[in-house]
């Protein structure tokens, strides 16, 4: 118990490579929403362009998950994350090469990454994160769940600060050719890694297949339970993460390379927070799950009326703190709800949830049109207090979960 088991997990060589090729991607991710949002920003003098630019990275990420749900027992999962790691790599590399034959793709090339590093962030979901869980003893999964977890939220800390660092000392054709690197290093890493999970060959039929899936899924309260809160966080809470550098250089007028470092302070939070879940996970994992979620919606509205650069890293630093406590439980609760041979079904199944957040973005790029990016996030937050009081009354009711603490 306690801080041997984040020691024990690096024992194991296989579990070492998948880590480190989700925490390559998860940079890749998060350095993505800082330096498209404000290029796109300063592209256009519009921030509804960021909700667009949102809205494609979680609808391909549904598009996939919802594909997934159903046929993810068909595939390797190596050859699908090289399939997708690859791509990403390779197109990235494309759109740095077009800087130079004088193609003036940028703002297409900012919505065609997204769109693919949608569907990676799915499929990492799906298949990375479940062989990773396979790689481990029983005991050791729910410690190298939430490691996996801080790798993909603790990244917030190291993205945002290159972004920053790239934007102010380099040309933005250099972003490209980071994030190329990244996901080709990735792909290396997942190269040798046999899926040694036995995938069934074939399926009944489509209908058939989402049938098992949800029958899965409505046999287990836990995942009932986690499936309904995803899209809260991911419509109300997660398009708050590519608003916090507009928010910043709106309120305080910071240059892009202070924007990065203070970002990244959330980030730390994460590290930290995944730190501590993987050290300590709760053995009644549902009720932190709620609660943190809950204060993240918290932590979103103060940030949103703060006016004290001080305060506000004491506040960007919890709520990454409780983010990275509420994606720990939420993978270790899916994967350990679930019979193996469904994981990644339902891992896909879970990224349809998180794929909600096309709707957020949408909401974002609409009302961007009439309220400042301030007023955005006070309301983003206000709603997530609302919806999640509501939906939580409602479970509780059928499931009674609070009552068996």
């Amino acid at each position: 118990m306690g801080f041997q088991l984040t020691y024990d997990i690096w024992k194991y060589p296989s579990f070492k490579k998948l880590f480190f090729a989700g925490f390559l991607t998860s940079i890749s991710r998060w350095f993505e929403f800082l330096t498209f949002s404000i290029i796109s920003w300063e592209l256009t003098g519009n921030a509804a362009i960021v909700g667009y630019i949102m809205t494609a990275r979680f609808v391909a990420l549904a598009i996939t998950g919802i594909f997934f749900s159903v046929n993810g027992r068909l595939y390797s999962g190596q050859k699908i994350m090289i399939l997708f790691t690859g791509g990403c790599g390779i197109f990235c590399s494309l759109v740095f090469i077009s800087f130079y034959l004088n193609a003036n793709i940028q703002l297409v090339g900012l919505f065609i990454i997204s769109s693919l590093s949608g569907s990676l962030w799915s499929v990492d979901f799906s298949f990375r994160r479940r062989m990773l869980g396979d790689s481990l003893p029983e005991y050791l999964i729910p410690t190298g769940v939430s490691i996996d977890v801080l790798s993909t939220h603790a990244t917030r800390l190291i993205g945002p600060f290159l972004g920053g660092i790239i934007l102010t000392y380099f040309y933005s054709q250099f972003i490209f050719l980071f994030l190329s690197f990244l996901y080709f290093l990735s792909t290396y890493l997942i190269f040798y890694e046999k899926d040694h999970n036995k995938n069934s060959k074939k399926i009944n039929s489509y209908l058939g297949s989402l049938k098992d899936v949800l029958f899965e899924i409505s046999k287990k309260p836990n995942l009932i339970n986690v499936i309904s809160l995803t899209p809260l966080f991911n419509i109300f809470g997660l398009p708050f993460l590519s608003l916090i550098g507009i928010l910043i250089i709106e309120k305080f007028s910071f240059n892009a390379f202070d924007v990065g470092l203070i970002v990244s302070l959330e980030g730390l939070g994460a590290l930290i927070g995944g730190i501590v879940i993987s050290a300590f996970p709760p053995k009644n994992k549902l009720v932190p799950f709620c609660v943190s979620l809950l204060l993240l919606f918290v932590f979103i509205c103060f940030i949103s009326l703060n006016n004290n650069s001080l305060l506000l890293i004491f506040l960007l630093f919890f709520a990454g703190f409780v983010t990275s406590t509420y994606s720990a439980l939420q993978s270790s609760i899916v994967y350990l709800s679930t019979t193996p041979k469904l994981r990644s079904s339902t891992f896909s199944f879970l990224t349809i949830a998180i794929g909600s957040g096309a709707l957020g973005s949408f909401n974002i790029a609409f009302m961007a049109n009439f309220y400042t990016t301030e007023y955005l996030t006070l309301i983003m937050g206000l709603e997530g207090i609302v919806f999640f009081l509501l939906l939580v009354v409602s479970l509780n009711m059928k499931f009674k979960f609070f009552r068996k603490i």
